[in-house]
């Protein structure tokens, strides 16, 4: 008899215990994920290497306000040139330059020295 009560007091804890548990671990935030994921990202500084006549990444979109540092790692000039925002800048090698985009929209960076260069940059 005292054996019998003895395993139901101690289930009867375990259970509370586990109801406990589950509750503290199931509490969620309150903001859903949803509205997470739609938040605007913050602008935050971006490298582009410029190495073996290319723009590496070729291709990058990036929020309002972000920085691009533009890194020459060929051993001769390279050119940062886009016409639409009038900026035309010569790096040399081993160089680095730094632009803020502030503007939003599509822009084409060539590179004046090199034709094939070419990188697809869109500013949110």
């Amino acid at each position: 008899m005292i054996q019998r009560l003895i395993i139901r007091t101690l289930a009867l804890s375990l259970v509370a215990s586990l109801m406990a548990f589950s509750f503290a671990c199931s509490s969620s935030d309150d903001v859903p994920d949803e509205e997470v994921a739609e938040q605007p990202t913050e602008p935050e500084d971006r490298p582009v290497v410029l190495y073996q006549y290319q723009f590496q990444p070729g291709s990058m979109t990036i929020a309002a306000g972000t920085s691009i540092t533009f890194q020459n790692q060929d051993p001769e000039s390279h050119n940062v040139n886009i016409p639409a925002l009038n900026v035309d800048e010569n790096i040399e090698p081993n160089q680095e330059w730094t632009y803020t985009f502030d503007t939003e929209g599509e822009f084409a960076v060539g590179n004046r020295f090199s034709e094939g260069m070419q990188l697809d940059l869109t500013v949110e």
